[in-house]
């Protein structure tokens, strides 16, 4: 799982997983448009055990968003922060439970991101799988959960330049077609 994230200088942001040790763990390297490329960040806590999935974006002046799962207590979680263009981590956020992120920004750093959670239920096959999305601040700030898509996995989502974001996915039932929504 590697993620690329560019800003208008052509400077990219790489985030990956590499095991170096017991345990996963997720990292970013920046590479900047003359070829250097600087010392790896940590960006998940070395004892986290990384889940598989993880989502990465940059702004126009190369602030970036991480978000990335871990497994604990039996159940996947969802974490993220903020790493300023000049390669300082913000304190990481935990989401809650969720699966399969995907972020976007906008030019300016405002952003959302998008997961899908499976959740029980009282009726056969007792759990669904909806799609949840998250505002997030300029400042790296992530807003407060809405539910999208009852029926929903795997989903996606782009922004234009000024905070309108168009989010797909699949339908997790039959007939698992593409749906979609627009907006802030």
């Amino acid at each position: 799982m590697v993620r690329i994230g560019v800003d208008r200088d052509g400077d990219a942001v790489i985030s990956y997983h590499s095991g170096g040790g017991a345990v996963a763990q997720v990292w970013v390297s920046r590479w900047s448009h003359t070829g250097t490329l600087a010392a790896p960040l940590r960006i998940s806590a070395a004892a986290d055990n990384v889940g598989f999935h993880h989502a990465l974006a940059t702004d126009l002046d190369g602030d970036s968003m991480i978000v990335w799962t871990r497994y604990k207590s039996g159940k996947l979680e969802l974490l993220g922060r903020r790493i300023s263009a000049g390669g300082t981590r913000g304190s990481v956020t935990v989401l809650g439970a969720g699966d399969r992120p995907d972020l976007a920004l906008d030019d300016d750093g405002d952003g959302m991101l998008v997961f899908h959670t499976t959740v029980a239920t009282s009726t056969p096959p007792y759990s669904a799988t909806r799609v949840t999305a998250r505002l997030i601040s300029r400042a790296g700030t992530f807003g407060t959960s809405k539910t999208v898509a009852s029926d929903g996995r795997v989903p996606q989502v782009d922004t234009r330049p000024t905070a309108r974001f168009a989010a797909i996915w699949q339908q997790a039932s039959n007939p698992y077609t593409i749906k979609s929504v627009t907006g802030p």
